[in-house]
């Protein structure tokens, strides 16, 4: 399989949000009327972008068969323009100038006005028709096209990156106007994967992969001869390349090229454990540290920091990551001031600014908490006005629903895990039924924040407990790499020690403990049943693998060689042998299953095959064993239909209610 087949299915959307609408909800004051699939509903509003002068909103709106553009004046804020653009979901709406904008559609770039006219394919799938004759010139003339940036000081040129049909990357300059395209940068003769660039479009970094490895390059002298890419940080060098063993341990992560000329932002934790945000000159290798947290990575290969532009003035005004929350520093006193402005005016809420106008005096605004999606805020700097612009609220009755709280325990052996704490929106009982939600990846981490199945839970009486387990990222390198093949051992003590803690502050009722969980957090739910069948009334588990050994043959036989040799790595494959990782698997161990189970998967799975759970069901029915297990149509790794998402809450519901351990 191709690259370019992987770009088309991890596709980048902008930020969703979900237009407002009462749904029946008047009067509600029990959130358990709540129906279940208010808190699944799709995002029918969402890449709100606001037009350099300030003026002007742009907005993608989702009906039944069409996505259509929604212009709205900031001035009068009443929409003024509306268009249908295509039946599929634009991607990366961006205003270019302030009547002009793009936006692309499986990898072609369209132009258009804010009034909708003058509609047209700034960049086709094919690069240069008049070079097509025939089925090989075809191919070769494939591109999938992303918007990168506007050349500094240069209003009708923008600067584009596009793949060709081997995923090889290149950078071109194209007039927004006339659609003349200059090749900054042709990457068919090296190959690039990947390409760094600085403002101009000049490229200061190649990525090249061959199988599991990710090797760096820097050009030299500007020609296409190549040496292997290192930083010069406290005196030590260090080379940036990677391979599938290495990943979750590297030095230094390179997240983009800054506006100062030679500076790059990165994250390194080449003198601690803990990740730091660092702005460093790659030509005379000075640095500085311009953010670091003693809980938390700022930056990592699976965190990424997001760094805010004043674009006018070319400089980095401040930068955002997940410590307990989603957390700004701000590097600007007037963006620290317009951050204080809305900490008051929305107080207990995350107040995210993430986008405005050239002057920096019109922002948009993301207000949330865990309850629900939060609001869409355009903030008039100038007048010190907040107008609310879309609101999912009033679909949830979020006033009588529960915030997530932080809550810090200790394992067996003295090890501190941060984790989400959902306490249950209603409960007749003193001590809480719990389920608990180990999250996916399992090199990943759970975050404060919405989500539909845990409020759902929450309002049916449950607590929800999300632990960050050993193996999760953000916590620094040893909490991370601790968790190397303990995928089936101390991640899971990990998580039973959090419902341990719960249950001696006499928080929770043990005879109603549960688990539930997707991807790695479904397979966590099945090896906890087996390993711990008196601490766990029932479990839940979606898209998980089933049988670790079929899964490493299905990466090996996609071609998928980083996850292979990583997923090899991590659950210990060469050192332990295949017997062990039977062992570790819920196929070869579905006979020690003790307790209620329930699984599910999805039949479009792309990431873990549906045969998985096929096969399991297989067994199950030969077994003669009650293990349901139900293959939900249209669904893929991760679930987007509010019916199967709906479904799949109500029959974990169903299960852990009717079953309640007997007092011991």
């Amino acid at each position: 399989m191709t690259r370019l087949k992987y770009l088309f299915l991890f596709l980048i959307f902008g930020y969703a949000n979900v237009l407002s609408s009462a749904h029946g909800l008047e009067g509600i004051t029990d959130p358990a009327q709540i129906p279940a699939e208010n808190f699944f509903k799709e995002n029918t509003e969402f890449s709100y972008r606001i037009s350099p002068d300030g003026k002007q909103l742009a907005f993608i709106r989702k009906y039944t068969q069409t996505y259509n553009i929604v212009i709205t004046d900031l001035d009068k804020f009443v929409e003024v323009h509306e268009f249908a653009v295509s039946k599929n979901s634009p991607e990366h709406l961006t205003w270019i100038s302030n009547s002009r904008l793009v936006f692309g559609l499986s990898g072609v770039i369209y132009s258009v006005n804010q009034d909708g006219a003058d509609l047209r394919v700034l960049l086709s799938n094919i690069y240069d028709a008049d070079k097509v004759k025939g089925y090989i010139s075809f191919v070769d003339n494939l591109r999938y096209w992303s918007l990168l940036k506007r050349p500094r000081g240069n209003e009708e040129d923008v600067l584009f990156l596009s793949y060709n049909s081997d995923g090889h990357a290149n950078v071109h300059k194209i007039n927004i106007y006339t659609g003349e395209k200059t090749d900054l940068y042709d990457a068919e003769e090296l190959k690039a994967d990947g390409l760094y660039t600085d403002r101009d479009g000049k490229v200061i970094l190649i990525e090249k992969i061959k199988k599991e490895q990710h090797s760096f390059y820097r050009l030299v002298n500007d020609k296409d001869d190549l040496e292997l890419a290192s930083l010069d940080i406290a005196n030590q060098r260090y080379q940036l390349n990677y391979d599938a063993k290495s990943y979750l341990n590297r030095s230094v992560v390179v997240h983009e090229i800054g506006y100062e000329k030679d500076t790059m932002y990165l994250s390194e934790k080449t003198s601690g454990d803990r990740y730091q945000l660092v702005k460093y000159n790659y030509a005379t290798n000075a640095q500085e540290v311009i953010g670091s947290d003693p809980v938390y990575d700022v930056g990592s290969p699976d965190e990424r920091v997001s760094l805010h532009y004043d674009y006018k003035n070319r400089r980095l005004v401040g930068f955002s990551y997940n410590a307990d929350k989603h957390k700004t520093v701000w590097l600007d006193e007037r963006f620290k001031k317009y951050q204080q402005t809305l900490d008051k005016k929305y107080p207990g809420q995350i107040n995210i600014i993430y986008d405005w106008n050239e002057n920096a005096d019109k922002l948009l605004v993301v207000s949330r908490d865990a309850k629900t999606k939060g609001k869409v805020i355009v903030f008039d700097a100038a007048k010190n006005k907040a107008i609310v612009q879309t609101d999912y609220s009033n679909m949830l009755s979020p006033d009588h629903m529960k915030d997530t709280l932080i809550y810090k325990y200790k394992t067996q052996d003295g090890t501190a895990i941060t984790s989400y704490l959902t306490p249950p929106a209603t409960s007749s009982t003193k001590k809480w039924p719990l389920i608990v939600m180990p999250h996916g990846g399992p090199f990943a981490r759970s975050h404060y924040g919405y989500d539909g199945h845990m409020q759902y839970f929450s309002t049916r009486g449950f607590a929800v407990l999300e632990p960050n387990f050993r193996g999760s990222t953000g916590y620094g390198v040893q909490h991370l790499i601790a968790g190397k093949q303990q995928i089936a051992d101390l991640m899971l003590a990990d998580i039973a020690d959090g419902v341990r803690a719960l249950i001696n502050e006499n928080k929770v009722d043990p005879s109603q403990v549960y688990i539930l969980g997707f991807s790695y957090g479904g397979y966590a739910a099945i090896m906890s049943a087996i390993k711990y069948p008196d601490l766990y009334s029932a479990a839940v588990s979606a898209a998980a693998p089933l049988d670790l050994n079929k899964q490493l043959k299905h990466y090996k036989k996609e071609e998928h060689w980083f996850a292979y040799e990583f997923w090899q790595d991590l659950i210990g494959v060469k050192q332990q042998g295949k017997k062990f990782v039977e062992s570790i698997s819920p196929y070869q161990r579905v006979d020690d299953i003790k307790i209620p189970l329930l699984v599910f998967h999805g039949d479009k799975d792309s990431i873990i095959p549906k045969e998985q759970a096929e096969d399991f069901k297989k067994l199950v029915e030969k077994k003669k064993l009650n293990i349901p297990v139900r293959i939900i149509q249209s669904e893929g790794h991760g679930w987007d239909l509010v019916s199967s998402n709906t479904y799949f809450a109500e029959k974990a519901v169903e299960l852990f209610k009717a079953n309640k351990k007997s007092a011991q």
